[in-house]
């Protein structure tokens, strides 16, 4: 009896997504080796905005240990390995202290912070937020801070205000006046009920940081806004080793649903790659997404054939704001070729807002956005019907979770469905078209 070869699986990477890879590997029945170039796994990133609020500790921000995962899982952890680059034709991985061998492999290496040119942001008192240790630094600074200016994008930026709210004032910058129109609104909403906890929203870019020894203001379109305190959050761009495959327009490894990557044998996930869309790529830099990526490519590396269901999906409450999204607003998708329109509709006198993104002509669904009261009980439904890749009419006439509160039997994204394909017809918004209601 011949005896089928275990297939030997190398994960580069010891984040979220080198995680779920190296186990699903392990449980689909190959030989995982896991190498990580720090001397320790990464830490759930996601979860840094509470070490301000005190909701999360460093304890509790541990993916995983070492030791269970191999004992386990029978995984072999390589801490202080870096993979420096990968040939596919030889199955060879080298890195600083040798080279490794594999028959398939998972880059997962995640995402670097970019160096911050912004005027001003050496001076004291300016915090960069790259690390736990940044995040408890600022922690323990903000007992002698008043005004705290913060500088990032969408959503760390208000997590983190939302955490540091009661403890000093903060003013977000969130550096563009072109929001989409239904995320203007929402971020409006979030505005109006952050202000009496003291958080101002600001949709323009920071110039510079001013003051004479420490930060002492910002300057944003030209108006000082005066703090004794700045936190920037940076922005982020693909980690890869040296390899040979194809990478999408962020920098990232190209890959398809099966994280897949031009190159024989290469998969990734997570951070560093960006999924196929349209006539371009996209990111998936969210702890659920790399989740999702890393076990489908985990699967396939060991020879399964997996596809991941990924639909790049949030639900926040923000100053009791509820919040969800799955998929891409219709400028995102209309910058990836795709022939994409949109539609709103409001229930409640206004307290709930649904947006969906979809095909012209096929009526795909790319997007949902929910906000409002009850918009985080759909957040599950929202990120299946993106993933799924379903169409107006399936959500239309799909039975789906109801918001009685609301006075909907059905739910506001099928509804809304219907009346967008009312209005494909020439119906009129607010007289429902297709489903009976």
């Amino acid at each position: 009896m011949i005896i089928p070869a275990v297939t030997k699986v190398l994960v580069s990477g010891g984040g979220v997504a080198g995680i779920a890879a190296a186990i699903s590997a392990s449980m689909t029945g190959a030989q995982v080796t896991l190498a990580e170039r720090s001397g320790t796994l990464a830490q759930n990133r996601c979860l840094l905005p509470s070490l301000l609020s005190g909701a999360a500790t460093q304890a509790e921000m541990r993916l995983a240990d070492p030791c269970d995962l191999s004992e386990r899982f029978g995984i072999e952890v390589r801490l202080g390995e870096h993979i420096v680059s990968v040939d596919s034709a030889s199955g060879c991985a080298r890195t600083r202290r040798g080279c490794l061998t594999f028959d398939s492999i998972v880059l997962a290496t995640g995402s670097v912070s970019l160096p911050d040119d912004l005027k001003g942001a050496s001076k004291h008192g300016v915090a960069v937020m790259r690390s736990v240790d940044d995040y408890l630094g600022l922690s323990e600074a903000l007992g002698g801070v008043s005004h705290l200016a913060l500088i990032g994008t969408l959503p760390v930026s208000l997590l983190l205000a939302q955490a540091i709210a009661g403890r000093c004032r903060v003013s977000v910058f969130l550096g563009s006046g072109t929001l989409p129109q239904f995320t203007r609104r929402v971020l409006g909403r979030v505005s109006e009920a952050a202000s009496p906890r003291g958080v101002r929203l600001f949709f323009e870019p920071v110039d510079s940081i001013v003051g004479v020894r420490r930060a002492e203001a910002v300057v944003a379109a030209g108006a000082v806004h005066p703090c004794d305190g700045v936190a920037i959050v940076p922005r982020t761009a693909p980690s890869l080793p040296s390899v040979g495959c194809a990478r999408g327009g962020n920098g990232g490894a190209l890959v398809d649903e099966s994280l897949r990557t031009s190159c024989r044998g290469v998969f990734a996930a997570g951070d560093c790659a960006e999924l196929r869309c349209g006539s371009g790529s996209l990111p998936s830099r969210l702890h659920s997404s790399s989740i999702a990526m890393g076990e489908a490519a985990g699967v396939n590396a060991a020879g399964g054939t997996a596809k991941a269901s990924v639909s790049r999906c949030i639900a926040l409450e923000l100053f009791g704001v509820e919040l969800c999204e799955a998929g891409l607003d219709v400028r995102g998708a209309r910058r990836l070729g795709l022939d994409a329109v949109e539609f709103e509709s409001h229930f409640g006198e206004g307290e709930l807002e649904t947006s969906l993104v979809y095909d012209r002509v096929t009526r795909r669904l790319y997007g949902v956005r929910v906000a409002g009261r009850g918009a985080l009980s759909l957040s599950g439904y929202a990120s299946l019907a993106v993933s799924s890749g379903a169409r107006l009419d399936d959500l239309a006439y799909q039975e789906s979770p109801c918001l009685s509160r609301l006075g909907c039997r059905r739910s506001p994204i099928s509804l809304t469905a219907g009346w967008a394909i009312g209005r494909s017809r020439g119906g009129v918004f607010g007289e429902p078209q297709g489903p009976d209601l």
